[in-house]
């Protein structure tokens, strides 16, 4: 009995002993968590995010740059997931314990991140979306300059080689290896400048691609894809897309993607041609078809020569090299078909009686024949053309109040009447048009080869707007005024005519592009470049800064940069250097002097300039660390203390001035608006042969230093010793009249002005 009670307490120690165990396992089945379930980030991808933040990985230790795991960071490339600098015992999921490295070496407690305390074990994979929320909080804290940024692509071709994609916009240059599969889906991004990072997730949606150019459709099999091969070309890149169905080649198409995948397409085929007549932000009108809206997403396609997508500015206004695709009644794409010869231009005559570009009515004659148009008669849209039928004969035009040095025109003279009224277009042949341009721009008693140059000048200049029409909404490409050429300002010339035809077909090029060739009237012995014009351009490297005089007399002459110096050029500009080209010439020295500034009027073109471009007037404002200069509204400057020329650009010419009152300074830059704020419109400018004329609205030049008079701590007025007439910039054309004249041909003129550039057809 006694071993039977033994044996029994036994049994129940050992059934004691396993419930205890139970009940441990139990409790520690029940303290485990599961691993959370869903899509997880990449060790690969938070690297590259933190890089991009400049902040410390989970995977840096402080031995000096070894890995996790003693590993040293990897070179080359990476593949299956890995990116440079991950050691392969890494994982490629990023832990949780990895996570909390980070978080507590950023200080994630302080500022808000979250720890997901109770929701992970250490070695659980986080979770993708816990990722980017506490990513998306790293940002506030760290980005301080915005640099890193969220949006969405849809990526139409990667490179994998070069690690680069192309999305509908823009080129980037991507870091993390899960794009490199990503061709024709839609992701949400963080970038950071021209670089795609890393793909927050990838969106579901149907993405359509309008106006797709399909240039060939080959039916292939490759590697698992079977069907038809469209070759495409969409904003500058190619790429090759699968179809089950077969489409037609050389065609405009929508492309539809869903899952990375071509789903459906339309093809546009219907087209039209005609001579392109205007261009405006949302329509387009052709000789014979009359004015098409345009799509929102309209592509423009240059097929001849090379392909490439074209803006809107590069259409051909005046001609009809161009195939237009309609469907539904918008034009959806223009195909640049062939090049031919774009020999003719269309220039818009201003009313210069009313100064602007409508007129109510003109008296035209053609033939014999008279002609009264009037604006009230014309319906919006409706032209009238008016043009001899010899080809060698003009047309007259008549205009009350506008007088000009010829009104017989060449070629066709085309009335247009817009919504706001009706303006006047003379088309004609290129080469014409500089008939009427060359001896208005330039004296035709002026040596030939002088004459030359400047129909090479005004060929080139007169180009570019062919290319890329001035007034593409008008369906001109330039106007009549000082503002482009002028043209017919005097009549034609046998000499100008003669240096027109000298140089036929002629223009000016800068390694195989149209060059700029700015000119202006005369230089004050130095040059300057394109950078005075405060314009979002580098300045041309070829129109070089420097002393205009002959090679062999300027070899002791100081440079463009040297006459930045104030002491520099005042030195100079207060002499004549009798080896400069131009130093016989009226416009070499002058002198202007204004002998009461009032500073209110001052102040109105100050105001005047600044609503005409806000960042290059300033105002000075006092901070902690000294004076600093800001863009804002001008208000009273009070009395007039000083003004003063603060910098210089290349060849001396005023870039900077600063204007003093007792209320405010403010600085002036451009040589424009120093040139227009100084002008008084009243006080004459003296030439250095005693002549004297009264400017308009503008210095003759901005090639001057400024003395002020003042009476106690007023400043009463201003004179200025200055030399030159016009910017500056380019070719100097009294400098080439005395070029021609010491027996220089037009090439060297041009070349001595135009470095390192061309002439040719």
């Amino acid at each position: 009995m006694k071993e039977n009670w033994k044996n029994f307490v036994k049994l129940l120690v050992i059934l004691a002993g396993m419930v205890f165990l139970f009940w441990l396992w139990l409790h520690r089945m029940e303290s485990v968590k599961e691993e959370p379930e869903g899509e997880k980030i990449r060790t690969e991808d938070v690297k590259i995010l933190l890089e991009a933040l400049e902040l410390p990985t989970a995977f840096e230790e402080e031995n000096g740059g070894e890995k996790a795991g003693g590993e040293k960071e990897k070179d080359g490339g990476g593949k299956d997931g890995e990116s440079d600098g991950i050691p392969e015992n890494v994982p490629q999921e990023l832990t949780y314990g990895q996570y909390l490295k980070i978080y507590e070496q950023i200080g994630g407690a302080e500022k808000g991140i979250p720890d997901f305390a109770g929701k992970y074990e250490e070695d659980h994979a986080f979770l993708k979306e816990d990722w980017y929320q506490a990513f998306q909080l790293m940002l506030a804290h760290f980005d301080v300059e915005s640099s890193i940024w969220k949006t969405t692509v849809f990526i139409i071709k990667v490179d994998a080689q070069e690690k680069k994609l192309y999305t509908q916009n823009s080129e980037y240059t991507y870091h993390s290896s899960s794009f490199a599969d990503s061709a024709f889906f839609k992701e949400e991004v963080y970038v950071k400048g021209d670089e795609l990072l890393t793909s927050i997730r990838t969106l579901d949606e149907k993405t359509i691609l309008e106006n797709v150019w399909v240039m060939e459709v080959t039916d292939e099999q490759k590697e698992e894809q079977t069907g038809y091969a469209l070759s495409c070309f969409y904003r500058q890149v190619e790429f090759i897309v699968w179809s089950a169905k077969q489409t037609e080649r050389e065609q405009v198409t929508d492309l539809v993607f869903e899952n990375g995948a071509l789903t459906e397409y339309t093809v546009k085929s219907e087209k039209i041609r005609g001579k392109l007549l205007r261009v405006t932000e949302d329509s387009l009108e052709i000789d014979g078809y009359g004015t098409y809206e345009t799509e929102e997403n309209l592509e423009i396609y240059k097929l001849c020569g090379t392909l490439e997508t074209q803006k809107k500015t590069d259409l051909m206004i005046g001609y009809d090299y161009t195939d237009f695709v309609v469907h539904n009644q918008k034009i959806s794409a223009c195909l640049v078909s062939r090049e031919g010869e774009m020999d003719q231009i269309r220039v818009l005559l201003k009313n210069t009686a009313e100064g602007g570009y409508y007129y109510e009515k003109a008296l035209v004659t053609v033939d014999g024949r008279q002609t009264e148009v009037e604006a009230d008669r014309l319906d919006a849209g409706e032209r009238l053309i008016f043009q001899s039928e010899a080809l060698t004969d003009k047309v007259d035009l008549e205009i009350e109040g506008v007088e000009k040095g010829d009104n017989a025109y060449r070629g066709a003279l085309e009335f247009y009447k817009t919504e706001d009224g009706m303006v006047i277009i003379n088309e004609l042949p290129l080469e014409e048009y500089l008939y009427a341009v060359v001896p208005s721009e330039m004296p035709a008693s002026y040596p030939m080869e002088a004459l030359k140059a400047q129909a090479v000048c005004a060929r080139t200049y007169a180009f570019k707007y062919i290319l890329h029409a001035g007034f593409a909404g008008l369906g001109a490409h330039l106007d009549d005024t000082t503002s482009y050429q002028v043209y017919h300002n005097l009549e034609e010339n046998a000499a100008t005519t003669t240096a027109v035809k000298e140089t036929t077909g002629m223009k000016l090029y800068y390694q195989d592009e149209l060059a700029e060739n700015y000119y202006y009237s005369t230089s004050c012995g130095y040059g300057t470049d394109t950078g005075i014009w405060k314009s979002e351009k580098e300045p041309v490297s070829y129109i070089r800064p420097g002393k205009l005089a002959p090679e062999e007399d300027s070899q002791s002459a100081r440079s463009a940069e040297d006459m930045a110096s104030e002491e520099n050029f005042e030195e100079f500009i207060k002499n004549v250097d009798e080896h400069d080209f131009e130093s016989g010439e009226p416009w070499y020295r002058w002198q202007y002097e204004v002998e009461e500034a009032d500073a209110g009027e001052l102040l109105e073109r100050i105001k005047e300039r600044y609503q005409a471009n806000a960042s290059l007037i300033l105002t000075r404002k006092e901070g902690a660390d000294g004076a600093y200069y800001v863009s804002e509204p001008v208000g009273d400057i009070g009395e007039l203390e000083d003004i003063s020329i603060s910098k210089r650009g290349p060849g001396g010419i005023a870039d900077e001035m600063l204007i003093t009152g007792s209320k405010a300074v403010i600085k002036i830059i451009s040589e424009y608006n120093i040139r227009r704020i100084l002008c008084d419109g009243e006080s004459q400018v003296v030439r250095q042969n005693g002549s004297g004329s009264v400017p308009g609205t503008l210095l003759p030049s901005a090639f001057f230093v400024i003395e002020t008079g003042k009476s106690e701590e007023d400043m009463l007025g201003y004179t200025l010793t200055g030399g030159g007439y016009g910017h500056g910039v380019g070719m100097s054309q009294n400098g080439a009249k005395e070029m021609g004249s010491r027996g220089y041909g037009y090439e060297e003129i041009l070349k001595s002005f135009f470095a390192d550039c061309e002439i040719k057809e």
